[in-house]
């Protein structure tokens, strides 16, 4: 069962629009987001100008203006949509799966890659992740507390003895630490051979995480 499936959390934080301007909810801003999801994948978020993003739909820089108040903002909410997308259907991919311990660690190991691959379109930069953290952790927030909502509706079912909140502050503590497992090894850098990196960087995160469930009594 997916738990309260994730919405676009910027999409209630876009200004009305004021008398004369195009609508922000229309067509076209569709189109604007789809263009610029596959100019932040070409180019990378450096690279990308909103003058390639116009030219992409054929229209000007200044047109862009209507719709976004600049590129950051246009690429928060290209994030946004792909959070939102890869997350939904992780957990919708899970759903049949029973509610156990290895449907924990299954979840896991795939948001892992849901992440890194939001990390591989926009081509950040370890000095963008970093300059960009404050952001990040304002966007994440909202599908961080989906995602403790997910786990804990798992947890429930396979623990003995345990509170709503002491489910939730697990489920909390374990998404901390695989993402701050999941930070360190994007951050490393010269790596000859990344996909086995990540491997090895799962397989000890999957390996604390089962400590922490036995060690949280579960069955």
């Amino acid at each position: 069962m997916i738990i309260g499936k994730m919405e676009t959390p910027i999409e209630n934080k876009i200004e009305k629009r004021k008398p004369g301007r195009p609508s922000t909810n229309d067509s076209r801003r569709k189109e604007i987001l789809e263009k610029s999801t596959e100019c932040f994948i070409k180019f990378g978020f450096n690279k990308t100008t909103l003058d390639e993003i116009g030219d992409a739909i054929g229209f000007n820089k200044a047109a862009l203006y209507y719709y976004f108040k600049n590129k950051e903002e246009l690429f928060i909410q290209v994030v946004n949509n792909q959070l939102t997308l890869g997350l939904n259907k992780l957990q919708a991919d899970l759903s049949d799966m029973p509610d156990t311990e290895a449907k924990i660690l299954k979840y896991l190991w795939n948001r892992t890659q849901v992440y890194t691959n939001l990390i591989k379109i926009t081509s950040l930069s370890s000095e963008n992740i970093l300059d960009l953290n404050n952001t990040f952790e304002e966007i994440y927030a909202p599908y961080k507390k989906s995602e403790i909502k997910y786990l804990s509706s798992i947890l429930v079912k396979i623990t003995d003895n345990k509170t709503i909140h002491e489910v939730d502050e697990f489920s909390e503590t374990m998404l901390d630490l695989v993402n701050s497992m999941g930070l360190s090894a994007l951050l490393v850098k010269n790596i000859s051979n990344q996909i086995q990196h990540l491997e090895n960087h799962n397989a000890k995160k999957e390996a604390v995480v089962k400590m922490l469930l036995k060690a949280f009594n579960c069955k």
